[in-house]
């Protein structure tokens, strides 16, 4: 140990010898700050705040709902992220995502927060592509192959399994499907994903595949390119 290090420092000029020491204070000053910042209580808090919770909450309908779990959510200093929020059979469900808050923060305020809940589960959770409903990044490679697609056709049994998996066959991954009736007719409406050419299925001509739709008797209401949007500008300011 010591040895060798002696028999190196013999083989440098004073000014290597001079310029390695300096560099050894600056790491060794380096970590010592380190070291105080993650102990102080601002570094706490950077490192209690550096993940993203996810808030499912569902109960009975009883009108505006949203807003208010929403108020209540801000009101513990998180940033809301994303939101869902879905009526269906009398029932309310909503998810957040939520960054800059703790787990324990985000359930003490929804604890008795009245409104019909009786389901309100929290858990840490990230943000992926996958989540994002819009916008989308300008520079994603994959914004060419992503279409807000709107459908009909007329209801009959089966018919949503019949459409999704001619899709599913060709390749074609539907994100973020809303499926409600009007009149005789189902609609669907969501993102569709076409695929790129790079994995398991090959692209598709799109042209091709909107026909078959139609002779599937399916009316393609809206089948557009997602623009992607740039980032803010001070996004990567820390």
């Amino acid at each position: 140990g010591g040895l060798s290090r002696t028999r190196a420092l013999r083989w440098c000029t004073p000014r290597t010898g001079r310029t390695i020491m300096s560099l050894r204070k600056l790491v060794t000053a380096s970590a010592a700050a380190a070291r105080r910042v993650s102990s102080s209580p601002l570094g706490s808090q950077r490192r209690m705040y550096s993940s993203q919770v996810l808030i499912h909450m569902g109960g009975t309908d009883q009108g505006e709902i949203f807003s208010d779990a929403h108020k209540a959510i801000c009101g513990t200093g998180g940033e809301v992220k994303e939101s869902r929020s879905v009526r269906l059979g009398g029932r309310f469900s909503q998810m957040f995502l939520v960054a800059n808050v703790e787990k324990a923060a985000v359930e003490a305020a929804l604890k008795d927060f009245g409104h019909g809940i009786d389901y309100l589960n929290v858990q840490p959770a990230r943000q992926t592509t996958r989540d994002m409903k819009g916008p989308y990044c300008a520079t994603s490679p994959l914004v060419p192959f992503v279409r807000h697609a709107r459908l009909t056709v007329p209801w009959k049994r089966g018919i949503v399994d019949e459409v999704t998996e001619f899709l599913n066959k060709n390749g074609v991954t539907v994100t973020d499907l809303d499926e409600y009736r009007a009149g005789k007719d189902v609609v669907l409406e969501g993102f569709a994903h076409l695929p790129t050419g790079l994995a398991e299925f090959p692209q598709v001509s799109e042209s091709d595949l909107l026909q078959s739709l139609e002779r599937m008797g399916v009316k393609v209401l809206e089948f557009a390119k997602v623009i992607g949007q740039d980032p803010p500008a001070n996004a990567g300011a820390a």
